[in-house]
């Protein structure tokens, strides 16, 4: 079972990414455990470097997750990281962080199963 964390603060965008996630899961003959957070204070407080992949947005309540990432990679540096949002200015940022992908808003299935 593939272990997934999702930080989105925007439900609409959350159960997009779920949905995606849930179609891709059923095409390929995945199993995915997802947990999803609406802020980056309950991610951190619940992550225990128990995910085998994030999901995670930029623009969010509190810090952003471009701050959010760079503390995750102070403890996690392998797990890997795809952000997810309408800000590609941070893209360049991205590779501080050691992130995997970027993925824009709003998410299409075709362009998130590639």
């Amino acid at each position: 079972m593939v272990r997934i964390k999702i930080l989105e603060d925007d439900p609409a965008d959350r159960d997009t990414l779920i949905e995606c996630l849930r179609k891709y899961e059923r095409e390929q003959g995945q199993s995915f455990s997802i947990t999803a957070y609406d802020n980056p204070s309950d991610f951190m407080d619940n992550y225990h470097m128990d995910a085998d992949l994030i999901f995670m947005d930029i623009e969010l309540p509190g810090i952003n997750g471009m701050e959010a990432a760079q503390i995750l990679r102070g403890y996690d540096e392998q797990t890997p990281l795809v952000f997810v949002t309408n800000l590609a200015q941070y893209a360049i940022k991205g590779y501080q962080v050691d992130a995997l992908d970027f993925m824009v808003k709003p998410v299409a299935y075709d362009d998130f199963s590639l």
